[in-house]
């Protein structure tokens, strides 16, 4: 007969391939919107429950990939495998003592900087969302054990397939969800959050305020980690707390010396000049020292601002300026070699390619194998012997 492989994904709502994580989340969507203290329906949260105690565990999914649920019962009898509890999805991982409080995952959130918020420092307030208990009337501030795995939050269960011979699973326990603790209700609440980022803070770094995060009946609240999410600024790139920057100059200035200003993070107008006499060669890197960013967890002392100058040259010049640049420069006087032939230099052109043996460029798959860059051809005859 044919075997059914699917609907233990189709439960829990999500495919075949996939991963721990999207498996974990579904479920604990799925569990908290179907438990039968929310209003849940019982026979739902039970399916979920079962579905997730499979697929959570590679080797029980294994299984019910290849002979389906009845593979999964007939493979043994197993102990709490892979499932843990409940509170695994919350960041603990693998069971733990009774004693031992779980925490639930933290809520992180991405703040967007600017290079200017990392040089000045930055105060902000976020408005943070989360889950928050609700207090029954008469209710204990600390949730008391459930009665029905007397606060192991896994059951253990027998079940008769045949005759003579019993399957055991262990698996949530339907009455708590697999918290251990007797079911409280949430509802969302949002809370303001001051945020004060620090002169120098790295890309990623991350600000933790303990116990501000989301709330679970039978753990420790969550934190909220607000992690620095660095933009990139159209004039400097950061390096650590460096800076650089690119600075277009012309021939004259790059032979004369540099005068300009820049705006600084700070606000600040900059003037930069270059030494008397000193030449600024094309992809130069000069030093402006202790312009950089503060030092993170030392905002008194700088890093160093780098420069990287391009040269624009003109396209031509007038037959007086070549003699002046001439006696200025000491110009190579005119060849007095012997020739045959005299040649001139024009500025390219892509029309003057000639990319075919027969001339002309006639399509891109007849260009030659010695292609030059910048020129086409070359690298495409490659496919042909691979």
């Amino acid at each position: 007969k044919d075997v059914d492989t699917q609907k233990y994904y189709d439960v829990l709502g999500v495919s075949k391939e996939a991963t721990q994580d999207e498996i974990r989340k579904a479920y604990r969507k799925k569990a908290l919107k179907e438990h039968p203290d929310k209003g849940g329906d019982p026979d739902k949260f039970k399916d979920i429950s079962v579905a997730y105690e499979c697929l959570s565990d590679p080797k029980k999914r294994d299984l019910y990939d290849k002979y389906g649920a009845e593979g999964v019962e007939e493979g043994g009898p197993g102990g709490p495998g892979g499932f843990g509890d409940i509170f695994d999805l919350f960041g603990g991982g693998g069971r733990r003592g009774h004693s031992e409080k779980r925490r639930v995952q933290p809520t992180v959130h991405k703040m967007k900087c600017t290079l200017e918020d990392i040089y000045n420092g930055k105060k902000t307030k976020i408005k943070v969302t989360r889950d928050k208990i609700v207090k029954k009337e008469g209710e204990e501030a600390t949730p008391s054990a459930c009665e029905g795995c007397h606060g192991q939050g896994m059951k253990t269960t027998m079940t008769q397939i045949r005759p003579g011979m019993y399957t055991q699973r262990t698996g949530p326990c339907e009455d708590c969800g697999g918290q251990g603790v007797k079911a409280g209700s949430t509802k969302k609440d949002t809370k303001i959050i001051e945020v004060t980022i620090d002169k120098g803070s790295p890309h990623g770094d991350k600000y933790v305020f303990h116990g501000e995060g989301d709330e679970f009946p039978g753990a420790e609240t969550g934190d909220v980690v607000v992690v620095v999410d660095l933009q990139e600024h159209k004039t400097f790139k950061r390096r650590g707390a460096d800076l650089l920057f690119e600075k277009k100059i012309t021939l004259a200035e790059a032979l004369t010396g540099v005068d300009f200003t820049f705006k600084h993070l700070d606000g600040k107008k900059v003037r930069v000049t270059s030494p008397k006499g000193a030449v600024i060669k094309p992809k130069s890197l000069m030093t402006l020292k202790e312009m950089g960013l503060p030092f993170h967890k030392n905002s008194y002392e700088f890093g160093h601002m780098f420069i990287l100058f391009s040269v624009e040259f003109p396209e031509t010049l007038k037959d007086d300026q070549v003699t002046q640049l001439t006696k200025i420069l000491k110009a190579p006087k005119k060849s007095k070699d012997a020739f045959d032939t005299e040649a001139q230099l024009e500025k390219y052109n892509e029309d003057h390619r000639n990319t075919h043996v027969e001339g002309g460029t006639q399509g891109a798959d007849s260009e030659e194998e010695d292609g030059h860059p910048g020129m086409g051809g070359g690298h495409r005859m490659e496919c042909a012997n691979q």
